[in-house]
C-alpha cells in the first residue's frame, strides 16, 4: 500500500494535501492501481491478440488507442476515487476536508500518465504474438 501510495503521489512531488490524505485512509489506490494496470494490459491484449488486423497495423492508430486508453483509465479512476472519497468522508463525519475539483483532474493526469506506460509496455510484451500488427509501435 505504501508503494502504490509513492507511486500515485509521484514520490512526494504530488501530494494533494487532504486528497492525499483521505485516499490513503479510505485505501483507495490499490483499487485505482487495478484500473490503471489492468485496463491498458487488457486493450493491448484485444489490440495484438484478438483483433490483429492489417488497418490496426499503423503507429497512429496504436497511439491514438493508448491516448483513448489513458484518457479512459484517467476518467474512471477519478470516478472511483470520487466515490470511495464521498463515502469515506460520510462514514467517518469528516465534513471539513478540504477537497477541490482540480485534485481529482490532477490525479486523472497521473494516472493517465502511468496507463500510457502500462500500455506501452504491454505493447512491447504482446506484440511478438501478433502476426500482422508485430511491427506497430516500431
Amino acid at each position: 500500500m505504501e508503494f502504490l501510495t509513492d507511486m500515485f503521489e509521484l514520490w512526494g512531488a504530488a501530494n494533494l494535501g487532504d486528497f492525499s490524505k483521505y485516499m490513503y485512509l479510505a485505501h483507495s489506490y490499490s483499487t485505482i492501481f487495478y484500473v490503471t494496470l489492468l485496463l491498458p494490459v487488457v486493450v493491448a491484449f484485444v489490440y495484438y491478440i484478438v483483433l490483429d488486423h492489417i488497418l490496426l497495423a499503423r503507429t497512429g492508430k496504436w497511439a491514438f488507442t493508448g491516448i483513448v486508453t489513458g484518457v479512459v483509465a484517467g476518467v474512471v479512476s477519478a470516478v472511483i476515487a470520487r466515490a470511495q472519497l464521498n463515502g469515506y468522508i460520510f462514514r467517518n463525519n469528516q465534513y471539513d476536508a478540504d477537497i477541490a475539483s482540480a485534485d481529482y483532474i490532477t490525479f486523472a493526469v497521473i494516472v493517465l500518465v502511468y496507463s500510457l506506460l502500462f500500455f506501452f509496455i504491454a505493447s512491447l510484451l504482446l506484440k511478438s504474438f501478433s502476426s500482422r500488427c508485430r511491427n506497430i509501435p516500431f
